[in-house]
């Protein structure tokens, strides 16, 4: 197996897999620093007071970008020279911010009956300052699609949560430096500002990579089919309600059983769980398009092989991080602070459905970009459902044991699902292999 991972490496594809990994290597770095920081500073309540005010920023964004990122993805995928590339951002881009202004005013305002319905006097101010982000960290996405669709799937990572998270935690740790006092607040403050940095890094990107492509002016890059385009992005987004209810709908069921310690130490176990899970995003920003454009030529034979070697890819790499979730958890979750540890039994949990979620990803992302969306969000949603039914049920039962065990749930069902489905849709299985016979 390694010997094959090695001849990966040696083609154009690992090549993009060494410039990605690389940086979503920066990217998951800086998700587990913001975490430690927030633990070292605010401790396991501040930790679970941040969890849920980020949960309405990722569910705000979810819901304003209204699937037209992965829609992106797939358009500008299919055909990344064509010049109606941009015309196709640029129109969603128009969209979605006029969305995400009036959902950040939404929050802004009604934060106070926020705190008060989960008794956090403290998620009031933190809310506060993410209304502010919510119109960055959809632009954000948006782009990332796009650059996703351009093949560039290292600048895409750049935009996204994990290198924001980064921003943020050397934002909090200057604060910190500077002998400056802080409450869980400052953390609201410090992703906010790191969103509107990480989107200004996005359109000077941008701007850079049409110039180059001679794009930037070109009235002719008006998109052909916007009416398609939508009805794209409406599958996507129903099946992103999957999303929306792991991570937004998953999080608040959790702090209405919870208090704010146990949620702390769900968060970061599922923080630090999401070092494997990072290797997913790795290959969601190199695979899907490559998949919609050999499925589009009609090139079956080297779809399976680059299904497969996706698969290897994923199993390769978080073999080395399951041992260490599995064997020493209580030594990575010492970073955050010395009661973090208790979280060791959820970590292993989270860790061990990662590792399935990573090694079959290639399968929901092959029925999204072959014409299946609509399967797949059923699969998703499904799947989500059952595991929220699962956190209503487990939690008043087992605390945060339940809410690991439901989410685990959730990520391995998901994807078994529609690996049969691959099978009986497109004809082949996804297993770690290099070849496609």
């Amino acid at each position: 197996m390694i010997a094959k991972f090695r001849r990966i490496l040696g083609t154009e594809l690992g090549a993009a897999f060494l410039r990605t990994s690389f940086v979503r290597g920066i990217a998951a770095m800086g998700s587990l620093l913001l975490g430690v920081t927030l633990g070292r500073l605010y401790g396991a309540e501040g930790v679970g007071v941040f969890a849920l005010a980020q949960s309405f920023l990722f569910g705000a964004g979810i819901l304003t970008r209204f699937g037209m990122d992965n829609a992106l993805m797939r358009y500008v995928g299919q055909d990344h020279r064509s010049p109606q590339a941009l015309g196709y951002l640029v129109w969603a881009g128009k969209y979605a911010f006029t969305v995400a202004l009036g959902v950040a005013l939404l929050i802004g305002l009604s934060r106070g009956l926020i705190s008060q319905w989960f008794d956090m006097p403290e998620l009031s101010r933190v809310l506060g300052y993410l209304a502010w982000a919510v119109p960055a960290f959809t632009l954000n996405y948006l782009l990332s699609g796009y650059m996703k669709g351009m093949h560039r799937p290292a600048s895409a990572c750049f935009l996204e949560s994990g290198y924001i998270s980064l921003i943020a935690a050397l934002l909090l740790i200057a604060h910190a430096a500077l002998g400056l006092t802080g409450e869980v607040g400052q953390s609201g403050a410090a992703l906010a500002l790191a969103t509107w940095i990480v989107l200004l890094q996005g359109i000077v990107t941008l701007y850079r990579h049409q110039r180059a492509r001679g794009e930037w002016r070109d009235q002719s890059a008006r998109p052909a089919d916007t009416r398609g385009f939508m009805v794209s992005s409406r599958a996507f987004f129903v099946m992103s309600l999957a999303e929306f209810m792991q991570n937004v709908l998953a999080v608040v069921i959790a702090a209405l059983l919870l208090d704010s310690h146990d949620l702390g130490l769900f968060k970061t176990a599922e923080r630090s769980a999401l070092l494997i899970g990072f290797i997913l995003m790795i290959i969601a920003a190199i695979f899907p398009p490559r998949f919609s454009a050999l499925y589009h030529q009609g090139e079956q034979k080297a779809l399976v092989a680059l299904a497969r070697q996706s698969s290897l890819l994923g199993a390769v790499l978080c073999a080395p991080l399951l041992f260490v979730c599995l064997v020493v958890p209580e030594l990575l979750l010492s970073l955050f602070g010395p009661d973090f540890t208790a979280a060791a039994p959820y970590l292993r949990i989270l860790a061990i459905a990662q590792s399935v979620n990573v090694s079959t990803a290639a399968v929901g992302f092959l029925l999204n970009m072959t014409g299946h969306e609509a399967l797949m969000r059923n699969i998703a949603l499904s799947s989500t459902g059952l595991g929220i039914l699962a956190f209503v049920v487990s939690i008043p039962l087992l605390g945060a044991m339940g809410a690991a065990l439901s989410l685990a749930l959730v990520l391995v069902l998901q994807n078994v699902v529609a690996l049969f489905f691959v099978r009986h849709r497109l004809g082949f299985w996804v297993y770690p292999a290099w070849h496609g016979r």
